[in-house]
C-alpha cells in the first residue's frame, strides 16, 4: 500500500477565495433575479476589499518578517501570495466579465442606464455641467505630483483620478515618461459617486469620475490635459494592539486606527486605459509591484454598485420580500417584563422580528423598577436605539454597564464613538478582555420586584444591531429563569473584573 503524498491541509487564504467563488457563482446565475445578482457581486467586491486590506496584509508583513517559514499546507508567505494574487486576478477578471456582458446590459433593458460621456444628450451634459460647476468644482482639489517620493497620502478605497500633463502645454511638444507632468484629484469619501440626470424612462446616471473627466481641464487652466483615469488603492490594515503594553485600550486603538490611515499600499486599481508612463509613476509613488497591481476595463469598485439595489419600483426583479412577523409569544400592550416572566421567548430572525429585543432595553430604561443593566455591544447599527435606550437608562439613575468590545473588525472607529458617547451619558463602559474578543451577546437586567430583586436576561447569536438582524439567521433567547439570571451575572463579572470563569449551571463560555 503506497503513503499518499496529497497535502492535509488546503491553505486559509485560498480556501477563503473559494468561499468567495460561491457567492459569486450567485451574480452568475441567471436563474437569480436582476438586482439580487448586482447585489452578490457588489458583495464579492466588499469581501475582495476586507480580504486584501487583512489576509495579504498579513502575508506581506510575514513574508518580510518569517521568509521561508510554512503554513499547515507546506506553502511560505511568498507562495501564498503569489498563489492568492493570480486567483483574486482570475476573480476579478470574471467579476468584470459578469458586469459588464451580463448585468449591466439587462440592467439597461431594465431602464438603469449608466451613461459615458459620448452618450450624453445637450440637455443631460448641460446639467452636467451645472452639477460640476456647481457642486464638484468647489469642492475638488487638484494636486500636482513633483516626483514619486511626495506622493500624498490617499485616504484607503477611495476614487482618485491620475491626470497627465503635456510638458510644455504645446500640442506638438514631444512626449516622453521623463518630460511628462502628472497630477491627482483626490475625491474623497463624501462625494455622491453616482449622478442622477434625467432620462425620459427608468433611471440614468453619469460616475463621478466620468463627469470630473469631461470637465477635468478646468481644474488645470492654462495646462493641456493628455489623459486622466481612475485609480483606487487598498491599505494593510492588519494591525492588532499590543495589549500587554498598552496601558490604556481606547487610546491604543485610536492610534491603530490613525495608523491604518498611513499604512502600505496592498493593493493598486487603475483603469486599464491607462498609460504605461503613468502606471510606472504609480507603481513607484505606491510601492506597489505588478503582482499586486489590478488594471481594470470597468468601473473601479463595484462594492459600490450596491447603491443601485436600494432604487425603487424594481421589485419584480428582486427576491420575494419576507418581512418579519411578530412572534405569537408576545403582546404588543404589555410590558416586555410580563410576557417573559409569564413564559421565556425564543425569536428565531429574520423570520421573527427583533423589535421585542429592542422594546425590552426601551422598557427597561424607562421602568422606575429596573436598578441595573449590564450589556455587551460588539456591532450596532448607525443610530443604534439600543445605545440610545442604555443612555436614557443611566440618565434616569439606573446603574449601567457596557461591555463595548473596541477590537471588532471594521467597526473599530463607530465603537470607540459609542463608548465615547456612552460614557457622556454616565454609563459605565468597559473594553473587552485583555487578549480576547469578547464576542457573546449577553444582556443582563436587574428589576425589583415584590418577591426580591429578579434578573431577566437575553442570550443572542448576532449583533445586537437591528438592521441586520432582518438579514441573517439568528436565535434571540429571553428569560428570568434564577439559574440563567446567575449564569449572566457570573460571565459579566468575569468579563468585567478580576473573577474567574465559574462553572456555569446552565450556559457554556468559550
Amino acid at each position: 500500500m503506497t503513503k499518499s503524498t496529497e497535502p492535509r491541509f488546503f491553505n486559509r487564504e485560498l480556501s477563503w477565495m473559494e468561499f468567495n467563488q460561491r457567492v459569486l457563482d450567485e451574480a452568475l446565475d441567471q436563474s437569480i433575479p436582476l438586482i439580487e445578482r448586482l447585489k452578490f457581486l457588489a458583495i464579492t467586491a466588499s469581501n475582495l476589499d476586507e480580504f486584501f486590506m487583512v489576509r495579504v496584509g498579513s502575508l506581506q508583513a510575514l513574508s518580510r518578517q518569517s521568509g521561508s517559514r510554512l503554513d499547515p499546507a507546506g506553502m511560505t508567505p511568498e507562495e501564498q501570495l503569489t498563489a492568492v494574487c493570480s486567483r483574486a486576478r482570475q476573480m476579478v477578471e470574471q467579476q468584470y466579465r459578469c458586469y459588464q456582458e451580463e448585468l449591466e446590459p439587462r440592467l439597461t433593458m431594465l431602464g438603469i442606464r449608466r451613461l459615458r460621456p459620448a452618450d450624453l444628450s445637450e440637455k443631460q451634459l448641460k446639467i452636467a455641467e451645472q452639477v460640476f460647476d456647481q457642486e464638484i468644482f468647489p469642492v475638488l482639489t487638484p494636486i500636482a505630483l513633483t516626483c514619486p517620493e511626495d506622493f500624498p497620502l490617499v485616504v484607503n478605497h477611495t476614487i482618485s483620478l491620475f491626470v497627465e500633463l503635456s510638458p510644455d502645454n504645446k500640442p506638438d511638444a514631444p512626449v516622453d515618461g521623463a518630460t511628462l507632468r502628472f497630477a491627482m484629484i483626490p475625491f474623497g469619501r463624501t462625494r455622491n459617486r453616482f449622478i442622477t440626470l434625467p432620462s425620459e424612462l427608468g433611471y440614468s446616471y453619469l460616475l463621478l469620475e466620468d463627469l470630473v473627466g469631461i470637465f477635468v481641464e478646468r481644474l488645470f487652466i492654462g495646462q493641456q490635459v493628455l489623459d486622466c483615469v481612475p485609480f483606487r488603492m487598498s491599505r494593510n490594515a492588519d494591525m492588532a494592539i499590543r495589549e500587554d503594553q498598552a496601558s490604556d485600550l481606547l487610546t491604543e486603538m485610536q492610534e491603530i486606527l490613525d495608523a491604518r490611515r498611513q499604512s502600505e499600499c496592498v493593493r493598486l486599481e487603475i483603469s486599464s486605459a491607462v498609460s504605461p508612463t503613468a502606471l510606472a509613476f504609480l507603481s513607484q509613488a505606491t510601492k506597489v509591484g505588478e503582482r499586486e497591481t489590478f488594471a481594470v476595463g470597468g468601473p473601479i469598485d463595484l462594492s459600490a454598485f450596491m447603491r443601485l439595489c436600494d432604487l425603487q419600483g424594481y421589485d419584480a426583479h428582486r427576491y420575494e420580500a419576507w418581512p418579519p412577523r411578530s412572534s405569537p409569544q408576545i403582546d404588543p400592550t404589555e410590558s416586555m417584563f410580563d410576557t417573559i416572566a409569564k413564559r421565556d421567548v425564543l425569536l428565531c430572525h429574520p423570520y421573527e422580528s427583533f423589535e421585542p429585543v429592542v422594546r425590552l432595553l426601551e422598557d427597561a430604561a424607562d421602568d422606575p423598577d429596573v436598578i441595573a443593566i449590564k450589556q455587551t455591544l460588539y456591532r450596532t447599527s448607525r443610530n443604534s436605539p439600543i445605545v440610545a435606550a442604555l443612555k436614557r437608562a443611566a440618565l434616569n439613575g439606573k446603574h449601567v454597564t457596557a461591555v463595548v468590545e473596541l477590537k471588532a473588525r471594521f467597526d473599530e472607529a463607530r465603537n470607540i464613538h459609542w463608548a465615547r458617547d456612552l460614557e457622556q451619558a454616565e454609563v459605565q463602559v468597559i473594553y473587552g478582555v485583555k487578549g480576547l474578543k469578547t464576542h457573546a451577546k449577553v444582556c443582563l437586567i436587574a428589576r425589583r420586584e415584590p418577591q426580591g430583586v429578579v434578573r431577566y436576561v437575553h442570550f443572542g447569536t448576532g449583533n445586537y444591531n437591528e438592521i441586520t438582524s432582518r438579514l441573517y439567521g439568528d436565535i434571540s433567547y429571553m428569560s428570568c429563569s434564577e439559574d440563567l439570571g446567575a449564569d449572566a451575572s457570573a460571565f459579566f463579572n468575569a468579563v468585567t473584573g478580576y473573577s474567574q470563569p465559574q462553572a456555569f449551571r446552565k450556559i457554556d463560555a468559550a
